[in-house]
């Protein structure tokens, strides 16, 4: 029977709910009191991130005023500027071939390439009913946010081919390539039409595509496989007009820069995405390839020109080399520079003797030839300011500093320079000091003799040399309106043009012009017959600034508008206003 007490006492369990219930209350109310904590904890660092990311956000609209647009944006959130912790503006790099943790680098403010910022908000977090386990009142939170957005533009400067005539670029492609390379009006007018962005462009080139999308602007590929990439591009009828010259063009290199260049590589995919909007023309891409391929060689120029006086002429042009990377149009952010190199234009000009009028008795001028080298400078543009934000939409979108790029130091500051005589064939600028004298007359002297034959000594070549610098270099901005993008009004003209007509009088003047007769013919002209060359010598200069000049100025105008050129003066055009939508990277 005791045994039977002891037994039911140790199964009777009448009132263990509330013994269980009584000791585990303390431990629910405090997972309770933890929960509701973590919950505000979570919300908390929920709209800490938020505004976080707000901040950098406005920071990154105007990183030049970081700090004030941080604390206003902490202010609307309700948020003191004591929550700042960190705030940096920097570089990102958007590009798969940078691990996440190194595309984000810290630069000093006003710094140049800054297109991101870094924010840190740290808070203290009070504690509500977790208060009873610990003697902490709060729990200090901190998120990070970075934002980025790069801005950017394309633009082109006017070159030797831009405006170039259908058989002058003929005449080009046939002396590069040969005759089968030439295109027809018909085809030029058509390929002008037709627009290829530059993405799909470079992507059909078939380069290996590396980690970084971008590394396709680093590559060298060959004029062949430009040609065929620009006729995969276009329409099958449009693709067949360029049959010639992709049989004809070869394996020669093309470096991609050639086509486009000067933006940061290392953006990745900012710069593909910029590629993208760029739009050029199917012409261009030729002109593009012809103008890397004659670069710093002599090309022959058809120019038929018809002034009244005018016999014959022939002109060869000459292109100098551009700076590496700088192509036929230039994408990039502030402080990216396209560069046009010089260009020198030889021109042969032979005109009618009767033009020089009466020389003096005794001298019939055979012939008149002037060898005329013409040097225009090249020009560079710099994007100074490029602008995202539109408040007004007369606010500056994208801003340029352009301005020729210098002669010969002995030319000064001169935007062109003329030369009458002969200049070796070197690459780089003309120095004044090599100007050699050129036949200019091809005279016969006739002295008559009383009751006695006419002496006749034929072949005096009479020499001469000239040099005239023409203009003078200016740096000018050009600035393209948030209004003007949107209107397609991007276009604008700098320098001063119409410097030819009086630099060709300058050229010709008394002032300027050294006349003698060629060495090794002084015995011919010794006795009787120097009487009548220095008559000649003194009565020339005048009749070829009076009946010369304006024929060969007529000449030069000519030649220079079948090139596209004007002394003095360019054309830049803003192709495209490149900015990326801000958002959050990491």
């Amino acid at each position: 029977m005791p045994t039977d007490l002891l037994a039911r006492f140790a199964k009777d369990d009448d009132g263990a709910v509330a013994v269980i219930v009584s000791l585990l209350l303390t431990v629910l109310l405090g997972f309770v009191a933890f929960g509701v904590d973590i919950a505000w904890l979570y919300r908390e660092r929920a709209q800490l991130q938020s505004v976080s990311d707000l901040t950098v956000m406005s920071v990154v609209a105007k990183p030049e005023n970081a700090a004030s647009r941080a604390t206003q944006a902490l202010s609307g959130n309700a948020r003191s500027s004591e929550t700042l912790d960190v705030l940096q503006t920097g570089r990102f790099l958007r590009n798969p071939a940078i691990a996440p943790q190194d595309r984000f680098a810290a630069l000093p403010e006003g710094s140049a390439g800054i297109n991101a910022a870094r924010v840190v908000l740290r808070h203290d977090a009070p504690l509500h009913f977790a208060r009873i386990f610990t003697d902490q009142t709060h729990v200090t939170l901190d998120r990070t946010a970075i934002a980025s957005r790069t801005g950017a533009a394309s633009f082109s400067l006017t070159s030797h081919l831009v405006h170039l005539d259908g058989a002058a670029l003929n005449e080009l492609l046939a002396q590069q390539f040969g005759v089968s390379a030439t295109l027809s009006l018909g085809d030029m007018t058509a390929l002008a039409g037709a627009n290829v962005d530059l993405e799909t462009l470079l992507g059909a080139l078939g380069v290996p595509a590396g980690a970084n999308p971008a590394d396709i602007l680093n590559a060298v590929t060959s004029g062949r496989d430009l040609i065929a990439a620009l006729q995969s591009t276009l329409p099958q009828g449009l693709a067949s007009r360029l049959g010639g010259l992709a049989s004809s063009v070869g394996d020669a290199s093309f470096a991609v820069s050639s086509l486009v260049g000067g933006i940061d590589t290392d953006l990745g995919l900012t710069a593909t995405d910029f590629l993208s909007q760029i739009e050029i023309s199917a012409l261009d891409v030729v002109k593009s390839l012809v103008a890397t391929e004659t670069a710093g060689d002599a090309l022959n120029l058809e120019t038929n020109v018809t002034l009244p006086g005018v016999l014959s002429v022939e002109t060869a042009l000459t292109a100098g080399e551009p700076p590496a990377r700088s192509g036929w149009i230039a994408l990039g952010e502030e402080g990216v520079q396209l560069h046009r190199a010089a260009v020198r234009l030889r021109s042969d000009i032979s005109v009618q003797p009767s033009l020089l009028g009466n020389l003096g008795v005794g001298v019939q001028v055979a012939s008149v030839h002037l060898p005329i080298h013409t040097e225009l400078a090249g020009s560079a543009a710099t994007l100074e300011q490029i602008s995202c934000n539109r408040a007004q939409p007369q606010d500056v979108a994208a801003q340029f500093r352009t301005g020729p790029t210098p002669l010969h130091p002995s030319n000064g500051t001169s935007v062109a320079a003329l030369y009458l005589g002969t200049l070796p064939e070197t690459p780089g600028p003309a120095n004044p000091a090599q100007l050699g004298f050129a036949d200019l007359l091809d005279v016969n002297i006739v002295i008559a003799i009383p009751l006695l034959p006419d002496i006749k000594i034929p072949g005096i070549a009479i020499q001469a040399r000239s040099h005239v610098k023409v203009g003078q270099s200016r740096t000018e901005t050009i600035s393209f309106t948030h209004e003007d993008v949107a209107n397609g009004a991007t276009s604008r003209t700098f320098g001063s043009g119409n410097l030819l007509s009086s630099a060709v009088g300058d050229l010709l003047s008394p002032g300027k012009l050294e006349l003698r007769v060629k060495p090794g013919q002084e015995g011919l002209i010794a006795g009787l017959a120097t009487p009548l060359i220095d008559t000649l010598l003194t009565l020339l200069p005048g009749r070829l600034l009076s009946g010369v000049a304006s024929p060969v100025d007529g000449v030069l105008d000519a030649i220079l508008a079948a090139t596209g050129l004007e002394l003095g003066a360019g054309e830049l055009t803003l192709t495209g206003h490149h900015c990326e939508p801000i958002r959050l990277v990491r």
